[in-house]
């Protein structure tokens, strides 16, 4: 299983300018790397499973001033329908989801490839962002520990053959 995870960022003008972002994380284990790809939680409606998370910080509904965490559980349909990680040749392109208050007044959703569309304040205030999604770097590759014999030995051998080198030049001065 390789686990892969990304960032999510939306650039926003206007009334609510800044940069939101958010986090990702799925299992590629059943992604062909050919095409258009679209992966769920579960793999509901015939859609690959392997989405592992999602987390978007964004403005609150009520008063669009304080940030909140909304994850895949907060978004509508979820397990089975939403949210979705479009893929094209194994690389994520576009998240599709929607999430609404309690009243359906308010609401933000990822519709396509770059833009985020949402709707704050009782719904009197409503903008849109641009949407960009990174793969994080792998970590670096962990550095491996001499802890076979051979290498021991072998290691040894050369500084042996260091001592006598330097032993050997030290008699012929």
């Amino acid at each position: 299983m390789a686990i892969i995870t990304g960032t999510i960022k939306v650039k926003i003008d206007g009334e609510f300018a800044g940069i939101y972002t958010g986090d990702f994380s799925y299992d590629d284990t059943h992604l062909t790397k050919v095409g258009e790809e679209v992966m769920t939680i579960n793999g509901g409606n015939g859609y690959r499973s392997g989405l592992l998370s999602f987390n978007f910080r964004f403005l609150d509904f009520a008063t669009g001033l304080t940030p909140v965490t909304y994850t895949a559980r907060d978004v509508d349909e979820f397990p089975d329908d939403l949210p979705v990680l479009g893929f094209l040749n194994g690389i994520p392109t576009q998240f599709g989801l929607r999430l609404l208050s309690a009243s359906e007044n308010d609401a933000f959703g990822f519709l396509d490839s770059q833009q985020f569309l949402y709707a704050l304040r009782n719904g009197t205030v409503s903008g849109w962002g641009i949407v960009t999604l990174e793969i994080n770097d792998s970590p670096p590759a962990p550095v491996l520990e001499n802890s076979s014999p051979l290498t021991s030995f072998l290691a040894f051998l050369g500084l042996g053959g260091v001592h006598l080198w330097r032993k050997s030049r030290k008699g012929n001065k």
